[in-house]
């Protein structure tokens, strides 16, 4: 969302959970059921598409159902409002669309519902491309449109894995959700077929479950029970965050404290939060300032840098920008962001690190810094936008500028387990980055660095497999690198 559509995000406490490429995590949240109830989450994530360069990929989940192997009993919804996912930034993370309790007993299928498909894509073939709405897409050129969905509701069902699956009352269920962009992007007319897989994930204790980011604009504080709603970006989803005695709070020097007290409304905070069980409150286990109260915030990929201009291309993932001439720039929206060279004081770069301690050498201070595939939050402070709908181009200033974590899929093509920190490299990267003259990337694995499906760590992998990597993208000379915050190992 991050890893799938997660623990209906899309996974099934019943948690569903949704994956792609990417960070934001959206969830419904049910209180506990009775004795004959079972927890379940759902999550979501994306496979990476080849060919044309896909820098964004939005669609809304309108539905999410579990069929029982009883036919005369009903269906159970697990999504019951429209959720509005990115895929692109779930490469190496997971977005939680439910977390709820589901009746004990055996079910047979799961059955999605898709509206809205929304796409910027980054147009390297070689020759223009039509688009579906009548326009041209350039060489070099990124462009948005409203591809057509071909198919707006999938079902996985028996004997196709995972399923059929039995819940006995207060057993955990975790059901991650792939959507395979690659897959569901037909080549000629660029229309969507959503391809999905579901996976059944180990629950604690066995496993812990996987970490997810959320963005947010804190919306109520519950100081007595030491609980925090944020109310998402572009979806305006509201989430419920606990906190307890390990959870970190940085608020870089805004509040001494650092604690729960420094929290206040209108905030946007980011948290990496962990589903202890599913079924239960996400918990933060790390709560970061992203900016003051009712300050601007705009979070994306960064598409494009121009030194020499002091400016940058992003493709727009997330806004924080209530009340706004800003606030009709809709999620993969393509903007020039410039560096305010009279900023007062001077434009300041800052890394959210997530608690990671970075190696030695890497740095974000400016523009020399950054690099094509980072992703960006910045404080815009101006706005011009000149042209006529369709064709409309937007200037933003800024004199705040953070990197956040970005994934990667890509091949690994070398381990160095004998640096220090210990890496790999990736090769055989996508377009978006070959294009630009950027061919391999050094992934650096730290301790705190986390594995998935399968992978135990660096002994845990081998050169010729396909991985997602989540983290921090450093432009250091000879080839960036990648701090790595979470390592997928994805499957031939």
């Amino acid at each position: 969302m991050r890893k799938a559509i997660a623990l209906f995000s899309l996974a099934a406490f019943s948690a569903l959970m949704l994956g792609a490429c990417g960070g934001n995590s959206i969830m419904s949240q049910n209180p506990p059921g009775g004795p004959a109830m079972a927890p379940a989450s759902l999550t979501i994530h994306d496979n990476p598409p080849a060919g044309v360069t896909v820098l964004s990929f939005e669609i809304t989940v309108t539905g999410a159902s579990l069929q029982p192997s009883d036919t005369s009993k009903p269906a159970v919804a697990m999504v019951r409002e429209p959720e509005e996912i990115e895929l692109e930034h779930l490469q190496a993370e997971s977005a939680l669309l439910a977390n709820l309790s589901v009746p004990a007993g055996t079910y047979n299928s799961l059955s999605v519902s898709f509206a809205n498909p929304h796409m910027t894509i980054l147009n390297q073939s070689g020759a223009a491309l039509s688009l579906p709405n009548g326009q041209s897409c350039g060489i070099g050129q990124a462009c948005e449109f409203a591809p057509k969905l071909n198919q707006s509701m999938v079902t996985v069902q028996a004997p196709m894995a995972p399923f059929p699956i039995t819940l006995s009352a207060n057993s955990p269920l975790a059901l991650d959700l792939d959507f395979n962009v690659n897959t569901s992007i037909q080549a000629g007319d660029l229309s969507i077929t959503p391809a999905v897989t579901v996976k059944q994930l180990a629950t604690p204790p066995g496993d812990e479950m996987e970490g997810m980011h959320f963005v947010g604009r804190i919306s109520a504080i519950d100081a007595t029970n030491k609980t925090f709603t944020l109310q998402l970006g572009f979806t305006g989803t509201s989430m419920t965050i606990a906190t307890d005695t390990n959870t970190v709070f940085n608020f870089d020097g805004v509040c001494a404290a650092n604690n729960f007290s420094c929290l206040m409304m209108g905030e946007v905070v980011s948290v990496l939060a962990q589903l202890t069980a599913p079924g239960t409150t996400p918990l933060a286990k790390e709560v970061e300032l992203f900016a003051p109260e009712n300050e601007l915030a705009l979070i994306g990929l960064v598409s494009k840098v121009d030194v020499a201009q002091n400016q940058f291309q992003i493709v727009i993932r997330d806004l924080f920008v209530e009340n706004s001439q800003m606030s009709s720039i809709p999620m993969g929206f393509v903007i020039t962001v410039r560096i305010l060279p009279e900023a007062n004081p001077l434009a300041t770069f800052s890394i959210d690190s997530d608690g990671m301690t970075l190696p030695a050498g890497l740095n974000f201070a400016s523009m020399s810094d950054m690099v094509i595939g980072q992703a960006v939050e910045f404080h815009p402070v101006s706005f011009t936008a000149t042209g006529t709908p369709p064709n409309v181009s937007i200037t933003v200033g800024t004199d705040k500028v953070r990197l956040e974590p970005s994934p990667v899929t890509a091949t690994i093509t070398a381990i160095n387990a004998g640096a220090n920190p210990p890496n790999f490299t990736l090769g055989s990267l996508p377009m978006f980055f070959t294009a630009n003259g950027i061919t391999t990337i050094q992934v650096d694995v730290l301790t705190t660095t986390q594995f998935f499906n399968d992978a135990t760590g660096l002994a845990g992998l081998s050169t010729g497999n396909t991985v997602s990597v989540g983290g921090l993208l450093f432009n250091t000379t000879g080839t960036p690198t990648l701090v790595a915050e979470k390592v997928l190992l994805r499957t031939p």
